[in-house]
């Protein structure tokens, strides 16, 4: 019988890559040090070998538990001598326990690795009822904490380039400011930080559930631009403290119809508003325009009233 062609099958069965142990990871690549490891293994095992898996952490494509509960523990020095093999690891594993400043001290490894870090326990190193002043950008970081006490400072004394996550430093008589957290007093820029607290305001409130926010240092001579929901949610968390803060207003004629009153409520505390989108005239009533008109006279853009019943 002649053969005229032969067909082969697309689906040609590939055996699954090999999961290896630390110890087994580690022998073989003695034997190849050129070979890629997915490692999978208890997290003692994995702690107990931290820089010897350093050392090969380039050959590393993936290091998982073999327990869901099991995370992996590091203190301040330790995610800073092990950022590069944090990469290998899942999002959520993360334990770190140490004092604030220790901590602090390594804050831009900690940003970096905020969606890996499951919790944050500090150990205080002089007084544990301690107030740690944070940046408004790094509350949903400090949020994880299962302790400690924290307030938000955004006044700064001089003038610095750079933002809260791009460090920039200036030195006036001798004394170095920077924009960046360090283990002494938090430095920021007016403008970053104000808008901070209006883009960070969901960790702020964790913080403040948890009675872990102790207070928000007062800021002069800015405003913070937010939608009414968060302008809403900053005003009941600032409120609880001894915080001046104003508002700028941007959303649209329709939030700003169905929350008349709020704005009117807030007028001494508001510096504009300007609706964005689609603009139509504000459906309320001739009460509530009687009970607006104050804050209404600080609309940025035309605008015109239907009243509605």
């Amino acid at each position: 019988m002649q053969v005229s062609s032969v067909s082969v099958a697309n689906n040609v069965y590939k055996p699954p890559a090999k999961i290896f142990t630390v110890a087994e990871a580690l022998a073989a690549m003695k034997l190849n040090n050129r070979l890629k490891v997915t490692i999978s293994d208890t997290a003692a095992n994995v702690t107990g070998n931290l820089k010897e898996l350093k050392d090969i952490q380039a050959q590393i494509t993936q290091i998982t538990f073999t327990s869901a509960n099991d995370k992996l523990n590091l203190n301040g020095a330790q995610i800073k001598q092990y950022q590069p093999l944090l990469a290998k690891f899942s999002d959520n594993t993360l334990v770190l326990t140490d004092n604030f400043g220790a901590l602090n001290a390594n804050l831009s490894i900690l940003r970096e690795n905020n969606a890996k870090i499951n919790k944050i326990v500090l150990t205080p190193s002089n007084d544990a009822n301690a107030k740690q002043t944070i940046s408004p950008w790094d509350s949903q970081l400090w949020s994880k904490s299962v302790n400690g006490k924290f307030q938000i400072q955004t006044q700064v004394t001089s003038t610095v380039g750079g933002t809260a996550t791009t460090p920039s430093t200036t030195t006036t008589n001798g004394q170095t400011v920077t924009v960046q957290p360090t283990s002494t007093l938090a430095k920021f820029t007016p403008f970053e930080d104000t808008q901070a607290l209006a883009a960070n305001y969901m960790g702020l409130k964790v913080l403040d559930d948890m009675g872990m926010l102790t207070g928000i240092e007062a800021f002069k001579g800015s405003s913070i631009t937010t939608n009414i929901a968060q302008g809403k949610a900053l005003s009941a968390l600032f409120n609880k403290y001894s915080t001046e803060f104003y508002l700028n207003i941007r959303d649209t004629s329709a939030n700003i119809s169905k929350n008349i009153d709020f704005i009117a409520s807030n007028n001494k505390k508001l510096t504009g508003i300007t609706q964005i989108g689609n603009i139509t005239p504000l459906e309320i009533t001739r009460e509530q325009n009687k009970k607006a008109d104050l804050a209404l006279s600080k609309m940025k853009n035309p605008y015109s009233i239907k009243s509605v019943a």
